[in-house]
Order: structure tokens, then sequence, then C-alpha cells
């Protein structure tokens, strides 16, 4: 967390997050041109110079994924594999900038925008990219647009309409306005103190939480059905039990506690998992006031007297909120500590909300996740939950 500096937040209250804006995408595509080879890495690094911010990190993370599943460009039917991007209103400061342009001088605007704008080019990039064929577009659902990503990947692959899917978060390109719109409703950090103690103003659980931070980040999970993972004998960082999704029936940023336990219930009776039999959860926790608290109570609502049994994090106390990709960037953050047996503290919690009695890890810890709740809750009242299991060879 820092103070922005890649966009003008001069006439903002808030002016601080997780500023990505000067990454060097070129730079970091330049490793994988062994990989991909020199022709393909041509192409794609001419599909980076044109291509929006948005759509360059998620591609990165595109490649990245593909290749860390030891999957070659080209590899099997490119019709069997489905790419998802989750997210809308993703360049959303290229179209800012392009607006201002146009109040400026017309003719001088992007000469490609009409393409890049729009959110179907970030799947049809990839697509391009990865060379595949498959069902390809964009899921809008706010900050539970990840796991909406994840489900329809998973539904496509329990389906047998997909041996494979990409589901990829791209960065949410956030614009001045963006978050002017957020200060208005009170629902960033707006506190002078934190403005120069940025690493410190993301606070899920603590008593004096007052709001989320806007930040970059992006994420993609490769799925597919089990017998295609073990045929080429790759790492298995899980196996997803279910994705399950509601709403509110309210288009107001209020959180709802016995929606959020119906989805939550729903995806233990999908998957056939007992609640009792899970041992982690992954929070979505964005630091207000409200949702924090909503949420730990739908929490100990569906889990009861197991709930004490539970230990939870919140990965926005470090990453501030990634916004639509964060379900999946959080999901990352919870599959690599179920890999490595440990996990990472919430930060930034100098005292406890008392309501939030369950064990928040505070500090570093030694720790086993077998079975891994992740939660995600959009503006809009749109709720998604995802069940990601540690996977075990059949012996």
């Amino acid at each position: 967390m820092r103070r922005w500096t890649s966009i003008d937040l001069s006439k903002v209250e808030c002016k601080i997050g997780g500023d990505m804006g000067d990454y060097d995408a070129i730079s970091v595509l330049a490793r994988f041109k062994d990989a991909l080879g020199v022709d393909r890495y041509k192409a794609i690094r001419k599909l980076f110079r044109r291509t929006t911010f948005s759509a360059r990190i998620g591609m990165l993370t595109a490649l990245d994924a593909w290749l860390d599943a030891d999957l070659e460009i080209g590899d099997g039917d490119p019709h069997q594999t489905s790419v998802l991007v989750a997210g809308h209103n993703l360049n959303s400061n290229y179209i800012f900038e392009l607006i201002k342009q146009f109040l400026d001088e017309p003719e001088y605007i992007d000469a490609m925008a009409g393409v890049e704008a729009i959110d179907s080019n970030i799947p049809g990039i990839i697509a391009e990219a990865l060379e595949l064929k498959g069902p390809s577009f964009a899921l809008g659902g706010a900050c539970a647009s990840g796991n909406l990503a994840l489900r329809d990947g998973f539904r496509d692959i329990m389906s047998g309409d997909c041996t494979r899917s990409v589901v990829c978060g791209p960065p949410f390109d956030v614009s001045p306005a963006d978050i002017q719109a957020s200060t208005i409703i009170n629902a960033v950090v707006i506190k002078p103190e934190y403005q120069d103690r940025p690493e410190e103003a993301s606070r899920p659980f603590d008593v004096d939480r007052c709001g989320f931070l806007y930040s970059h980040g992006a994420a993609t999970l490769i799925l597919e059905n089990l017998d295609s993972a073990l045929e080429r004998g790759v790492h298995i960082y899980g196996e997803v039990l279910g994705v399950s999704a509601g709403s509110n029936a309210n288009h107001l940023p209020m959180p709802g506690v016995e929606d959020q336990e119906r989805v939550m219930l729903e995806l233990f009776r999908q998957s056939g998992v007992e609640p009792g039999e899970v041992n982690y959860v992954n929070c979505h926790a964005t630091g207000t006031p409200a949702g924090d608290l909503q949420e730990i109570r739908a929490i100990k609502s569906v889990f009861g007297k197991n709930a004490r049994n539970l230990r939870i994090n919140a990965p926005k106390s470090m990453l501030g909120h990634t916004c639509w990709a964060s379900p999946l960037v959080e999901t990352v953050g919870g599959l690599l500590q179920m890999k490595y047996g440990e996990l990472h503290p919430t930060i930034n919690i100098q005292s406890l909300d008392p309501e939030i009695d369950l064990d928040v890890v505070l500090e570093p810890r030694d720790f086993q996740i077998d079975l891994m709740l992740k939660n995600s809750f959009g503006f809009g009242g749109i709720n998604c939950c995802s069940l990601i299991k540690r996977y075990e060879a059949a012996k």
C-alpha cells in the first residue's frame, strides 16, 4: 500500500492504495521468451504493445498459469478450453483518459479505442495469445466476479462441455472518478492520519477499521478435470468441490447475513461436504465497519459450535482490495498457504473487534489447510463462495 502515483488523486480525499500503474509488463513478458518460442513471443509482444493495462497484466497471469500447468500453446483441442474473465468496467481509467483527450481534441484519441476499451477484448486477447477457441467471455459481479468466473469454469468441466478452463481475474484499472465515487459513499479510507501511513490503512476486523483501499492485482487459475492433470503429472494445487452463488435482492452495497448464510449452506449441500470438515476460511473482509461483522455473523450461524475450530484470515489487510479479481487473487494466496502449510497473518489489528471472537490469525502460523472456504460478497448484493480441498493422491 502506498500513495497513488499513476493516477491523479489531488482532488480526492483517499490518496492511497495498491498502485501497479508503473508495472513493467513488457520486461516481465520477456521471461517467457524461451518457453513461448521466438515467433509466438514476438506476436504476443505485439499484442502487449497496443493493448490496455488491464489486458496486459491479465494476459501475463494467464501465460504464467498456463506454463505452470505444464501446458504448451497449441496443446489438445482448442475448442475444449474456455477463457473466462472476471470483472466489468475493467478499463475504467483508460476510458477516463480517452474522455479527457476527446474533450480536448477528439481526433487524437487512441485509434484502437473502439476495440481495446470494451471488456470483451480481454478474454479475446487471452484466447488469441493461448490459441484457444472454446467459450470466451467476461463475467461481471463486482467483488464476487472472480468466484463467479470460477463457478462457470467449474460448470464447463462438470458438464463435459470443456476439458479445461482458463479463469482469469485481470486488474480493475481504477480511475480517480471511481475512487471519488467510493469516497462520497464513505466506502474507502479517508481518515487523514492514514494518508501518510498507507501500510496501516487496510484494517479488516480491527475496531478502528474505516473502509477499503482500491488495489491493482491479478490472478489466473487453470481448471481441468482430474484425469487430464494426472495424465501430465503436474502439481495439483487443490480440488474444487463446488462454487455457489446468490444475491440479496438489493442493488445497494449493503451486505446481508441471511443471504450470505444461504449461499454457504447451498454450497455445502451441493458439494456433499459437512461444515465441520472445513478448517480454514479465506475471508472477504474488506475492512468496512458493517461488512466484516456481517460476514463473521454469517460464518458463526453456518458453522455453529464448529466456528471456534476455524482458522480465518483477511488477505486484504496486506493486499488492499483487488476488486473484481480479489476472489482469484486471494484463492491463489489460500492455495499457496495450503501447499506450504503456513497461514499468513491478518495485519493492522491493534484491537480486535470484540464481536469477531473467532480464531483470527494474527501472526504467521504453521497449519495444514485441509478444506478452504473462500468467501466473496460484491456490491449489488452478489454473493459467491467456493470450496477447495487439499489434493491427496490416491494410494
